[in-house]
């Protein structure tokens, strides 16, 4: 167990062995959630910054896509073109079966 005090300000050090399981370097700033939980206590939890440009990527529909693609190419679902011009008739051909799958 560990005790923090807290000053006047609200204010509080990490210990080191904290900041070390936490990942927070000496130089390092980081950012810090306080979540509070179920039980009413509060834990610290490692936040990153995300771009809002960014954001579309973490969106759960775009997480689960790019874990099936990367299922596809870990098994070999996947095709390789050379050429931009190769690259460009698969992209057509895809194309092509996404109208087809519209129509029935």
């Amino acid at each position: 167990m560990i005790i923090l005090t807290v000053d006047k300000r609200g204010r509080s050090t990490l210990p080191e062995s904290v900041r070390r399981d936490l990942g927070i370097g000496k130089e390092d700033t980081t950012l810090l959630l306080l979540e509070k939980t179920d039980r009413g206590t509060y834990e610290l939890v490692p936040a990153a910054i995300i771009p809002k440009d960014q954001l579309w990527f973490h969106h759960p529909e775009m997480e689960r896509r790019v874990a099936e693609a990367e299922a596809d190419f870990r098994e070999g679902r996947s095709t390789s073109t050379s050429t931009v011009e190769e690259a460009q008739a698969h992209l057509d051909r895809l194309k092509e079966l996404d109208r087809l799958k519209e129509k029935g």
